[in-house]
């Protein structure tokens, strides 16, 4: 049996196929993108996934493909035990977590808005999506436009994303649960059919 677990090792080969590849996702990006994708009602396909991250490299390596493989399989693992960490929660650099966030907005891209337009679903859903979701996609914001922001509200920048940072933890651990409920109550999918 193949083992699966996502090593320092892959770490370092997908950091060195990223570095080579010309718009490879970054790793942080591709973390973010997986998140969502996982979280999603629709399942994504390998082939899917890994043409969008790697800008539909051919000629790719199978050692990267399994890396990749094993990334996602950490990711999976991690969300559907309820023990899901963002990558960067004790990380104080922006661009960390500014990437995983645009990676999460574009892995949502598939499902957020149909899920938003259901007119099955209650207001409380529908307001706990979006206010999840929005948590979780904080950091794609300009470093820039929440410095301007802490300097008019006069709060420290540092305390003010520690505290984004950590409601966005809050809002992964359960995001994948909340994708489920919010899509059957849908209408749009139903126990059988994406999960």
């Amino acid at each position: 049996m193949l083992e699966f677990s996502f090593t320092p090792e892959h770490r370092q080969l997908l950091e060195h196929y990223i570095s080579q590849r010309e718009g490879a996702m970054p790793l942080s990006w591709v973390q973010g993108y997986l998140f969502a994708s996982i979280c999603g009602p629709n399942a994504v396909e390998v082939e899917q996934w890994l043409a969008e991250i790697t800008v539909h490299d051919q000629d790719i390596d199978e050692s990267v493909v399994f890396a990749y493989m094993a990334l996602h399989h950490q990711i999976t693992e991690q969300v559907f035990a309820g023990t899901y960490q963002l990558p960067w929660l004790n990380d104080t650099e922006y661009s960390l977590r500014q990437l995983w966030s645009m990676g999460f907005l574009s892995g949502v891209q598939g499902y957020f808005e149909q899920l938003q337009a259901s007119n099955e679903l209650s207001s409380e859903l529908k307001e706990a999506l979006q206010m999840a979701t929005e948590q979780l996609a904080f950091f794609s914001l300009e470093h820039s436009q929440v410095s301007q922001y802490c300097a008019q509200s006069q709060c420290d920048e540092s305390v003010f994303l520690d505290q984004q940072a950590q409601l966005a933890q809050e809002f992964a651990q359960g995001y994948a649960e909340l994708i489920e409920a919010v899509a059957l109550q849908s209408g749009l999918y139903d126990d059988e059919e994406g999960f």
